[in-house]
Protein backbone atom coordinates (compact mmCIF):
# COMPACT_ATOMS: atom_id res chain seq x y z
CA UNK A 1 0.00 0.00 0.00
CA UNK A 2 1.42 3.30 -0.98
CA UNK A 3 1.27 6.46 0.62
CA UNK A 4 -1.40 8.06 -0.65
CA UNK A 5 -3.58 4.86 -0.45
CA UNK A 6 -2.78 5.27 3.56
CA UNK A 7 -3.58 9.07 3.62
CA UNK A 8 -6.78 8.16 1.99
CA UNK A 9 -7.20 4.79 4.32
CA UNK A 10 -6.54 7.30 7.22
CA UNK A 11 -8.17 10.04 6.77
CA UNK A 12 -11.86 7.95 5.86
CA UNK A 13 -11.32 6.78 9.56
CA UNK A 14 -12.14 9.90 10.68
CA UNK A 15 -14.83 11.28 11.83
CA UNK A 16 -14.56 15.20 9.98
CA UNK A 17 -14.71 15.84 6.98
CA UNK A 18 -11.43 16.08 5.19
CA UNK A 19 -10.52 18.38 2.44
CA UNK A 20 -7.35 18.82 1.01
CA UNK A 21 -6.52 21.66 -1.66
CA UNK A 22 -3.43 22.49 -3.71
CA UNK A 23 -1.77 26.21 -4.18
CA UNK A 24 -4.45 26.85 -6.92
CA UNK A 25 -7.26 25.82 -4.64
CA UNK A 26 -8.09 22.28 -6.95
CA UNK A 27 -9.64 19.82 -4.53
CA UNK A 28 -7.04 17.01 -4.75
CA UNK A 29 -9.08 14.75 -2.29
CA UNK A 30 -12.08 14.23 -0.22
CA UNK A 31 -13.01 11.82 2.71
CA UNK A 32 -16.07 10.23 2.69
CA UNK A 33 -17.69 12.42 5.27
CA UNK A 34 -16.90 15.09 3.11
CA UNK A 35 -18.63 13.49 0.41
CA UNK A 36 -21.32 12.61 2.55
CA UNK A 37 -22.01 15.90 4.21
CA UNK A 38 -21.95 17.80 0.49
CA UNK A 39 -23.58 15.30 -1.34
CA UNK A 40 -21.00 14.90 -3.88
CA UNK A 41 -17.60 14.34 -4.91
CA UNK A 42 -15.77 17.99 -6.02
CA UNK A 43 -12.36 16.03 -6.67
CA UNK A 44 -10.11 18.35 -9.48
CA UNK A 45 -12.75 20.63 -9.26
CA UNK A 46 -12.10 24.17 -7.98
CA UNK A 47 -13.16 25.31 -4.12
CA UNK A 48 -15.82 27.62 -4.62
CA UNK A 49 -17.44 24.93 -6.63
CA UNK A 50 -17.95 23.04 -3.02
CA UNK A 51 -18.09 25.99 -0.64
CA UNK A 52 -19.33 28.96 -1.96
CA UNK A 53 -19.50 31.61 1.56
CA UNK A 54 -17.54 34.60 1.53
CA UNK A 55 -15.84 34.34 4.94
CA UNK A 56 -14.75 30.84 4.47
CA UNK A 57 -13.17 31.88 1.27
CA UNK A 58 -11.12 35.25 2.54
CA UNK A 59 -9.98 33.22 5.64
CA UNK A 60 -8.70 30.12 3.01
CA UNK A 61 -6.82 33.50 0.94
CA UNK A 62 -5.57 34.69 4.03
CA UNK A 63 -3.88 30.92 5.06
CA UNK A 64 -2.68 30.37 1.64
CA UNK A 65 -1.20 33.84 1.43
CA UNK A 66 0.17 34.12 4.83
CA UNK A 67 1.00 30.70 5.22
CA UNK A 68 -0.49 30.42 9.01
CA UNK A 69 -2.92 28.22 9.65
CA UNK A 70 -6.48 29.71 10.77
CA UNK A 71 -9.75 28.72 12.11
CA UNK A 72 -13.27 29.84 11.76
CA UNK A 73 -16.62 29.15 12.60
CA UNK A 74 -19.21 28.60 9.41
CA UNK A 75 -22.72 28.29 8.62
CA UNK A 76 -23.41 26.39 5.46
CA UNK A 77 -26.56 27.66 4.04
CA UNK A 78 -29.02 25.04 2.95
CA UNK A 79 -30.74 26.96 0.26
CA UNK A 80 -27.07 28.80 -1.56
CA UNK A 81 -25.37 25.07 -1.04
CA UNK A 82 -28.47 22.47 -1.63
CA UNK A 83 -26.87 20.09 0.70
CA UNK A 84 -29.78 19.85 3.70
CA UNK A 85 -33.34 21.12 4.70
CA UNK A 86 -31.28 22.79 7.78
CA UNK A 87 -28.74 25.15 8.45
CA UNK A 88 -25.09 23.14 8.92
CA UNK A 89 -22.61 24.99 11.72
CA UNK A 90 -19.06 23.82 11.14
CA UNK A 91 -15.88 24.68 13.13
CA UNK A 92 -13.21 24.76 10.19
CA UNK A 93 -9.10 24.33 10.82
CA UNK A 94 -6.86 25.65 7.61
CA UNK A 95 -3.21 24.12 7.74
CA UNK A 96 -1.37 25.26 4.99
CA UNK A 97 2.06 22.99 3.95
CA UNK A 98 4.43 23.96 0.92
CA UNK A 99 1.89 22.90 -1.68
CA UNK A 100 -0.88 21.39 -0.21
CA UNK A 101 -3.81 22.84 2.02
CA UNK A 102 -5.80 20.42 4.99
CA UNK A 103 -9.27 21.57 5.52
CA UNK A 104 -10.39 20.02 8.17
CA UNK A 105 -14.21 20.41 9.13
CA UNK A 106 -16.03 19.21 12.31
CA UNK A 107 -19.84 19.41 12.21
CA UNK A 108 -20.95 21.19 15.90
CA UNK A 109 -24.45 21.44 14.24
CA UNK A 110 -25.82 19.82 17.59
CA UNK A 111 -23.37 21.89 19.75
CA UNK A 112 -24.88 25.30 18.70
CA UNK A 113 -28.74 24.77 18.28
CA UNK A 114 -28.48 23.94 22.12
CA UNK A 115 -26.43 27.04 22.57
CA UNK A 116 -29.40 28.68 20.61
CA UNK A 117 -31.77 26.59 23.33
CA UNK A 118 -30.13 27.64 25.78
CA UNK A 119 -29.95 31.29 24.76
CA UNK A 120 -33.97 31.64 24.15
CA UNK A 121 -34.52 29.91 27.37
CA UNK A 122 -32.76 32.14 28.99
CA UNK A 123 -34.59 34.94 27.16
CA UNK A 124 -37.80 33.61 27.87
CA UNK A 125 -37.03 33.13 31.44
CA UNK A 126 -36.00 36.51 32.05
CA UNK A 127 -38.96 37.90 30.05
CA UNK A 128 -41.46 35.88 32.01
CA UNK A 129 -39.73 37.06 35.55
CA UNK A 130 -39.55 40.67 34.48
CA UNK A 131 -43.00 41.39 34.72
CA UNK A 132 -44.11 40.19 38.29
CA UNK A 133 -40.93 41.91 39.25
CA UNK A 134 -41.46 44.69 37.78
CA UNK A 135 -45.26 45.10 39.26
CA UNK A 136 -44.24 43.93 42.70
CA UNK A 137 -41.10 46.59 42.91
CA UNK A 138 -43.37 49.25 41.83
CA UNK A 139 -46.29 48.57 44.08
CA UNK A 140 -43.97 48.21 47.05
CA UNK A 141 -42.48 52.18 46.25
CA UNK A 142 -45.91 53.43 45.56
CA UNK A 143 -46.87 51.76 49.04
CA UNK A 144 -43.43 53.15 50.43
CA UNK A 145 -44.30 56.93 49.32
CA UNK A 146 -47.65 58.19 47.85
CA UNK A 147 -49.85 55.52 49.29
CA UNK A 148 -48.32 55.09 52.71
CA UNK A 149 -51.11 56.66 54.54
CA UNK A 150 -54.03 55.26 52.67
CA UNK A 151 -55.03 51.90 54.11
CA UNK A 152 -57.39 50.76 51.50
CA UNK A 153 -54.62 51.15 48.84
CA UNK A 154 -51.97 49.48 50.30
CA UNK A 155 -53.93 46.87 51.05
CA UNK A 156 -54.94 46.30 47.59
CA UNK A 157 -51.42 46.67 46.59
CA UNK A 158 -50.15 43.96 48.91
CA UNK A 159 -52.52 41.93 47.34
CA UNK A 160 -51.19 42.61 43.99
CA UNK A 161 -47.49 41.60 44.94
CA UNK A 162 -48.88 38.14 46.65
CA UNK A 163 -50.22 37.34 43.68
CA UNK A 164 -47.26 38.21 41.38
CA UNK A 165 -44.91 36.76 44.11
CA UNK A 166 -47.08 33.53 43.73
CA UNK A 167 -47.14 33.81 40.50
CA UNK A 168 -43.05 33.99 40.46
CA UNK A 169 -42.85 31.02 42.79
CA UNK A 170 -45.20 28.84 40.09
CA UNK A 171 -42.24 29.83 37.25
CA UNK A 172 -39.49 28.89 39.38
CA UNK A 173 -41.11 25.69 40.81
CA UNK A 174 -42.13 24.28 37.14
CA UNK A 175 -38.35 25.11 36.02
CA UNK A 176 -36.79 23.02 38.79
CA UNK A 177 -39.60 20.25 38.24
CA UNK A 178 -38.11 20.70 33.99
CA UNK A 179 -34.79 20.83 35.15
CA UNK A 180 -34.96 17.52 37.28
CA UNK A 181 -36.90 15.75 34.63
CA UNK A 182 -34.20 16.62 31.76
CA UNK A 183 -31.39 15.63 33.73
CA UNK A 184 -32.65 11.92 34.01
CA UNK A 185 -35.04 11.89 31.19
CA UNK A 186 -33.18 9.33 29.54
CA UNK A 187 -33.79 6.55 32.50
CA UNK A 188 -36.89 5.00 32.04
CA UNK A 189 -38.70 3.72 34.66
CA UNK A 190 -39.53 0.59 35.72
CA UNK A 191 -41.11 0.51 38.70
CA UNK A 192 -45.26 -1.21 38.71
CA UNK A 193 -47.45 1.86 39.11
CA UNK A 194 -51.41 1.09 39.89
CA UNK A 195 -52.48 3.63 37.47
CA UNK A 196 -56.50 4.00 39.05
CA UNK A 197 -55.35 4.20 42.06
CA UNK A 198 -52.61 7.58 40.65
CA UNK A 199 -56.14 8.61 38.90
CA UNK A 200 -57.77 8.67 42.18
CA UNK A 201 -55.29 10.62 43.89
CA UNK A 202 -55.07 13.36 41.40
CA UNK A 203 -59.12 13.68 41.60
CA UNK A 204 -59.07 13.74 45.08
CA UNK A 205 -56.28 16.41 45.14
CA UNK A 206 -58.78 18.73 42.84
CA UNK A 207 -61.85 18.16 44.70
CA UNK A 208 -62.45 21.16 45.91
CA UNK A 209 -61.77 23.04 42.99
CA UNK A 210 -64.23 20.85 40.93
CA UNK A 211 -66.92 21.75 43.43
CA UNK A 212 -66.27 25.12 43.00
CA UNK A 213 -66.33 25.44 39.64
CA UNK A 214 -69.04 22.87 39.26
CA UNK A 215 -67.49 20.64 37.05
CA UNK A 216 -67.81 16.59 37.97
CA UNK A 217 -65.74 13.21 36.42
CA UNK A 218 -67.13 10.52 35.03
CA UNK A 219 -65.15 7.63 34.66
CA UNK A 220 -65.24 4.50 32.20
CA UNK A 221 -62.42 2.00 32.80
CA UNK A 222 -62.14 -1.21 30.90
CA UNK A 223 -59.87 -2.60 33.11
CA UNK A 224 -59.85 -1.90 36.89
CA UNK A 225 -56.46 -3.64 37.80
CA UNK A 226 -53.81 -1.86 35.70
CA UNK A 227 -50.27 -1.41 35.90
CA UNK A 228 -47.96 0.81 34.61
CA UNK A 229 -44.37 0.85 34.29
CA UNK A 230 -43.91 4.38 35.86
CA UNK A 231 -42.81 6.86 38.50
CA UNK A 232 -46.04 7.74 41.03
CA UNK A 233 -45.12 11.22 41.78
CA UNK A 234 -44.19 12.24 38.27
CA UNK A 235 -47.56 10.65 36.80
CA UNK A 236 -50.04 12.28 39.51
CA UNK A 237 -47.83 15.49 37.64
CA UNK A 238 -48.94 14.61 34.78
CA UNK A 239 -52.61 13.94 35.10
CA UNK A 240 -52.53 17.17 37.38
CA UNK A 241 -51.62 19.34 34.51
CA UNK A 242 -54.01 18.22 32.16
CA UNK A 243 -57.01 18.08 34.56
CA UNK A 244 -55.73 22.14 36.16
CA UNK A 245 -55.48 23.13 32.24
CA UNK A 246 -59.47 21.50 32.05
CA UNK A 247 -61.06 23.14 35.21
CA UNK A 248 -59.30 26.23 34.22
CA UNK A 249 -60.56 26.83 30.45
CA UNK A 250 -64.06 24.75 31.60
CA UNK A 251 -67.53 25.58 30.89
CA UNK A 252 -69.64 25.79 33.92
CA UNK A 253 -71.55 23.17 35.07
CA UNK A 254 -69.25 20.83 32.91
CA UNK A 255 -67.74 17.27 33.06
CA UNK A 256 -63.99 16.06 32.61
CA UNK A 257 -64.73 12.91 31.55
CA UNK A 258 -61.66 10.48 31.74
CA UNK A 259 -61.44 6.66 29.38
CA UNK A 260 -59.31 3.73 29.99
CA UNK A 261 -58.24 1.19 27.60
CA UNK A 262 -55.40 -1.16 26.66
CA UNK A 263 -53.66 -1.02 23.20
CA UNK A 264 -52.05 -4.36 22.78
CA UNK A 265 -48.92 -4.81 20.89
CA UNK A 266 -49.90 -6.32 17.94
CA UNK A 267 -46.16 -7.61 17.03
CA UNK A 268 -45.36 -8.21 19.94
CA UNK A 269 -45.13 -12.00 19.28
CA UNK A 270 -42.93 -11.07 16.16
CA UNK A 271 -40.81 -8.97 17.59
CA UNK A 272 -36.88 -9.76 17.94
CA UNK A 273 -36.37 -6.91 20.43
CA UNK A 274 -38.59 -8.20 23.69
CA UNK A 275 -37.26 -5.55 25.78
CA UNK A 276 -39.84 -3.20 24.31
CA UNK A 277 -42.54 -5.51 23.42
CA UNK A 278 -45.33 -3.56 25.44
CA UNK A 279 -49.41 -3.17 25.88
CA UNK A 280 -50.06 0.09 26.23
CA UNK A 281 -52.53 1.81 28.45
CA UNK A 282 -54.30 4.62 26.64
CA UNK A 283 -55.73 7.41 29.02
CA UNK A 284 -58.31 9.55 27.43
CA UNK A 285 -59.20 13.31 29.76
CA UNK A 286 -61.81 15.00 28.00
CA UNK A 287 -63.16 18.29 28.58
CA UNK A 288 -66.08 20.29 27.51
CA UNK A 289 -64.66 23.93 27.07
CA UNK A 290 -64.23 26.48 24.32
CA UNK A 291 -61.32 24.53 22.44
CA UNK A 292 -58.48 25.57 20.77
CA UNK A 293 -57.95 26.41 17.68
CA UNK A 294 -55.55 23.61 15.23
CA UNK A 295 -53.09 26.52 14.32
CA UNK A 296 -52.00 26.09 17.99
CA UNK A 297 -52.30 22.61 18.70
CA UNK A 298 -48.53 21.69 17.43
CA UNK A 299 -47.09 24.37 19.66
CA UNK A 300 -48.70 23.77 23.05
CA UNK A 301 -45.98 21.52 24.87
CA UNK A 302 -43.20 24.31 23.67
CA UNK A 303 -42.19 25.95 26.58
CA UNK A 304 -43.68 29.27 27.63
CA UNK A 305 -46.03 28.97 24.70
CA UNK A 306 -49.68 30.03 25.17
CA UNK A 307 -52.84 30.50 23.17
CA UNK A 308 -54.05 33.52 24.67
CA UNK A 309 -50.74 34.95 26.95
CA UNK A 310 -53.56 37.32 29.04
CA UNK A 311 -56.20 34.86 30.32
CA UNK A 312 -53.41 32.58 30.78
CA UNK A 313 -51.52 34.49 33.14
CA UNK A 314 -54.50 35.91 34.62
CA UNK A 315 -55.43 31.97 35.58
CA UNK A 316 -51.76 31.30 36.95
CA UNK A 317 -50.61 29.65 34.08
CA UNK A 318 -46.98 29.18 33.72
CA UNK A 319 -46.64 27.98 30.37
CA UNK A 320 -44.94 25.01 31.12
CA UNK A 321 -47.44 22.68 32.26
CA UNK A 322 -47.16 20.74 28.98
CA UNK A 323 -44.22 21.07 28.66
CA UNK A 324 -43.50 19.37 31.95
CA UNK A 325 -46.25 16.54 30.95
CA UNK A 326 -44.37 16.28 27.54
CA UNK A 327 -40.92 15.10 29.47
CA UNK A 328 -42.55 12.75 31.62
CA UNK A 329 -43.84 11.26 29.31
CA UNK A 330 -40.50 11.24 27.55
CA UNK A 331 -39.01 9.64 30.45
CA UNK A 332 -41.70 6.69 30.25
CA UNK A 333 -41.68 5.69 27.21
CA UNK A 334 -45.58 7.29 26.65
CA UNK A 335 -46.97 10.12 24.17
CA UNK A 336 -49.37 12.77 24.46
CA UNK A 337 -51.85 13.58 21.85
CA UNK A 338 -53.87 16.73 21.93
CA UNK A 339 -57.29 17.19 20.04
CA UNK A 340 -59.52 20.06 20.26
CA UNK A 341 -62.88 21.50 18.31
CA UNK A 342 -63.89 24.88 19.17
CA UNK A 343 -67.11 25.36 21.27
CA UNK A 344 -66.94 21.82 22.02
CA UNK A 345 -63.84 21.01 24.27
CA UNK A 346 -60.13 18.88 24.03
CA UNK A 347 -58.90 15.26 24.39
CA UNK A 348 -56.01 15.22 26.01
CA UNK A 349 -54.83 11.26 25.28
CA UNK A 350 -51.60 9.87 26.83
CA UNK A 351 -49.96 7.08 26.20
CA UNK A 352 -47.70 4.75 28.46
CA UNK A 353 -46.13 1.35 29.08
CA UNK A 354 -48.47 -1.36 30.76
CA UNK A 355 -46.28 -2.99 33.43
CA UNK A 356 -45.57 -6.69 32.13
CA UNK A 357 -47.55 -9.57 34.62
CA UNK A 358 -44.80 -10.88 36.86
Amino acid sequence: MDLDQQLNLFFNFIDDSIIVIDRSQKIKFQNKQSIALFKSDFTNQHITNLIRAPQFLDTLEKSINEKIPYTLELLIDPVSQDISQTNIFLSVSIYPSKDMYLIVMKNITDVKNLEIVRSSFIANVSHEMRTPLASIIGFLETISSTAKDDVEATKKFLSIIEKEANRMKRLLDDLLIITKIESDEHVHPTKKVDLLNTLEIVENNFEQSLKKNNISIEKAYDDENLYVLGNQDELIQVFSNIIENSIKYANENSKIRIKLRILEDKNKDNSVNRLFQYNYAIIELIDESEGIPKKHLHRLTERFYRVDKARSKDKGGTGLGLTIVKHILNKHRGSLDIESEINKGSIFTIKIPVAPIT
